[in-house]
């Protein structure tokens, strides 16, 4: 039997260690908590975005990144807490001046001095996380690894760009140091929209209230949630612009290409070469480059040559001055004077032919004697409803050139105009956007480049559609689509055929002039193909351009097959 007093003192026992912690339990509430509370409260984080730039992201149309869409490994440090394990430094200055020059034996392209710098600015500055380079290459990341440095650690960097120049003309590029503003293209241009986003991922370091790291925090990622504040979507593919690139990178040394959707007249692709990396010194390329590389030829103005003749057939067929079963004779030349006369590219002539044969084969006194008929001042009113010269490219206001179609009022200078050369002066995207009205029965609409844009405060702005205009008769349209699939199938543009579908096009060479070779004269020829494709069922348009090659058969129509057929694969 269990004594009654013991039970009795061991209940007692239990009630004073009861009492004991209810009143530790509100000792801490009421008299530890609050302390700990502000010892939390006065915790800091030290961060670092893991983007290059704070700056909003350029996407495609269908979300995918333009910008920071790469990544390398830089090397970020702590500047109050960068020290070797076996320091000995005596103060803060030797600290910093010892981590310099164990990270600049690390690194192959920085220094000690320029190290020191950046460490000391930044530790006056508050101590906040820095990176240090970039780009680092797996020697260098093992030797910061086996550095025997606290503070520093090789982590992840989202880079703006790519080093090999995709989509360089139209992204443009930021300044570099402490300058991040948008410097060309359309980081320039949406500049109030881009700059300054809010973080996505940030490396972070956490320190008590005496700005102490705290061991186990001293490095952390951290993934702010997913916005879509600070944006710029474009009508870009970037499956597309990937065939582009891949495609001139291959076969063209200075060019330009421009891919648009038939019916939407949004630009799914267009790229300039040479490109450039948006890395480079901008400024000594400038004044090193003869090649023009900052230039996106695709908004420069050239003649368009042969291409001209598209519109010349559309105006000519509109206002009956030609029609399908109309006969030509090629001699070789058209002849104004027994002083004047300009020749075919065909030295010995074509012969007799129809008007469509005279297209497909891009006849040149067949298309001086249409142009002739149709005359003058219709040629320049047709020129005007197909707004040929107009240079709207909706979302993207840049630099132009001015474009012009210039007629003086003599047979020669209308009999070059139909020829596309002297008085015509057009852009590539120019040239795709007249493709693209034929291919869209007759219809006409201004080409896009950009969607929407989203601004920091999360406003959504999207660009107005434009309704199309009847430029052409749907009739007169599908005549001249007929003309163009014959010549890719019977014609010029042979090389441009399709392998699973029909394709429809106009060749071109243009002549731009004579240079000395010591002591050889050459001709500088610029040649391209516009077309489009499936030919039964418009959906896109292309247009090449390559400048000083031999044809446009043999330089331009093969860039587009392979774009097409590409196109076609992932499409």
């Amino acid at each position: 039997m269990i004594n009654k007093y013991r039970i009795a003192g061991l209940m007692c026992i239990f009630l004073a260690i009861f009492l004991f912690l209810s009143g530790a339990v509100a000792y801490y509430q009421l008299v530890k908590g609050p302390v700990m509370a502000r010892q939390a409260a006065a915790m800091r984080n030290k961060k670092i975005e893991i983007k290059e730039w704070s700056r909003g992201e350029i996407y495609d149309r269908n979300h995918l990144p333009l910008t920071e869409s790469t990544t390398s490994t830089a090397l970020y440090c702590l500047p109050r807490d960068i020290k070797a394990i076996s320091s000995m430094a005596s103060n803060e200055e030797q600290r910093i001046a010892e981590a310099a020059k164990i990270l600049a034996a690390c690194l192959k392209h920085t220094d000690s001095i320029e190290i020191k710098t950046k460490l000391e600015k930044a530790n006056a500055a508050g101590g906040s996380i820095i990176r240090i380079a970039a780009d680092l290459e797996q020697q260098e990341i093992e030797a910061i690894n086996d550095s025997g440095l606290i503070g520093v650690i090789a982590a992840p960097v989202l880079k703006r760009y790519r080093d090999d120049g995709f989509c360089a003309h139209l992204l443009g590029y930021v300044g570099k140091g402490e300058d991040s503003s948008g410097k060309a293209g359309l980081e320039k241009l949406y500049n109030d929209i881009l700059e300054g986003s809010d973080p996505g991922q940030e490396i972070v370091s956490v320190q008590d209230a005496r700005g102490i790291t705290i061991q186990g925090l001293m490095f952390r990622m951290r993934q702010e949630q997913d916005s879509e504040k600070s944006c710029v979507v474009l009508t870009i593919d970037s499956r597309v612009q990937e065939l582009v690139e891949k495609a001139m990178n291959e076969k063209v040394a200075k060019g330009a290409v421009v891919v648009l959707d038939v019916n939407s007249k949004e630009v799914l692709a267009m790229a300039s070469r040479p490109t450039f990396n948006p890395y480079a010194d901008i400024e000594q390329l400038i004044e090193n480059d003869g090649r023009s590389t900052l230039i996106n030829r695709a908004l420069s103005r050239y003649h368009p040559g042969s291409i001209f003749k598209i519109l010349v057939a559309s105006a000519a067929l509109e206002e009956k001055a030609v029609g399908l079963d109309d006969e030509f004779f090629c001699s070789g030349s058209y002849k104004f004077s027994e002083d004047l006369s300009i020749s075919c590219w065909k030295e010995e002539g074509h012969g007799q032919l129809t008007f469509p044969e005279a297209f497909a084969m891009s006849c040149n006194p067949s298309f001086i004697e249409i142009g002739l008929r149709l005359n003058r001042n219709r040629l320049l009113d047709y020129a005007e409803k197909f707004h040929i010269t107009d240079e709207t490219l909706l979302g993207y206001n840049g630099d132009r050139d001015y474009s012009y179609v210039n007629i003086e009022a003599v047979k020669p200078a209308l009999a070059n105009a139909c020829l596309g050369q002297q008085g015509v002066m057009l852009t590539p995207l120019e040239i795709a956007s007249l493709v693209a009205t034929i291919a869209d029965n007759g219809q006409w609409a201004p080409p896009s480049l950009v969607r929407y844009s989203v601004n920091k405060q999360g406003i959504k702005t999207s660009l107005d559609n434009t309704d199309k205009e009847q430029v052409i008769s749907e009739k007169t349209a599908q005549m001249v689509q007929d003309l163009m699939i014959k010549t890719v199938n019977e014609g010029t543009g042979k090389t441009a055929a399709l392998k699973t579908v029909q394709a429809a096009g106009k060749t071109a060479t243009s002549q731009e002039g004579i240079i000395n070779n010591g002591d050889e004269e050459r001709e500088i020829l610029n040649t391209w193909f516009a077309g489009f494709f499936p030919a039964d069922q418009p959906r896109w348009a292309i247009v090449v351009l390559v400048e000083d090659g031999t044809s446009g058969a043999a330089d331009a129509a093969p860039v587009f097959k392979q774009i097409a057929n590409g196109m076609l694969d992932i499409l």
